[in-house]
């Protein structure tokens, strides 16, 4: 018997001993244990590649999927919810570690964890946005806010992570801080 027939079976060592041994029920009891344990292994190794892959692993390999993911130590919380884990593992090669430090980076960050807000940008000469001859160069430094609606309230667990992901994921060298909405307009 081939391989693949004998692994179809269920019995993979059972299976390919000779036609004399099958007839003795002492073969069938003593290979029974280890046919049930490799094919048990063999199930967790074909289901490898699906665990592998933050949108369709078990809750349970999202938080050994994280330092792959390049999130460790401050950058990960495993107490996140597990959508918001999906998604930031789903996405952290294509946005969220290739555009470090971008707008876009930070407020789908910001977006993934649940946290309703704005990216007010204040005055200043952003390289790729503003125009030469048109917007002042060399005024002030750029700068950005995070606004969070009222229903945040002050040190609450949403304000003091939407900080911590700012300080973690925001651009450099510019000035930022989070602030309430409210106190902006």
């Amino acid at each position: 018997m081939n391989t693949y027939e004998a692994w179809s079976t269920g019995r993979p060592i059972y299976s390919r001993l000779p036609d004399s041994y099958k007839e003795n029920n002492v073969a069938d009891h003593i290979t029974s244990f280890w046919d049930q344990l490799l094919v048990d292994y063999k199930a967790k190794v074909d289901d490898l590649p699906r665990q592998l892959d933050p949108t369709n692993c078990d809750a349970s390999w999202l938080d050994f999927l994280a330092p792959l993911c390049g999130f460790y130590g401050e950058y990960w919380d495993t107490n996140w919810p597990e959508d918001s884990k999906r998604l930031l593992l789903a996405n952290s090669y294509t946005l969220i570690w290739k555009d470090k430090g971008s707008r876009e980076a930070l407020s789908f960050i910001l977006s993934a964890l649940h946290i309703d807000h704005k990216i007010w940008e204040g005055n200043g000469f952003i390289l790729g946005t503003s125009q030469l001859g048109i917007d002042t160069l060399g005024t002030a430094a750029w700068q950005y806010k995070i606004l969070l609606p009222k229903k945040y309230k002050p040190n609450s667990y949403e304000f003091q992570l939407a900080n911590k992901i700012n300080r973690l994921h925001g651009p450099l060298w510019c000035e930022s801080e989070v602030i309430y909405e409210h106190l902006i307009l």
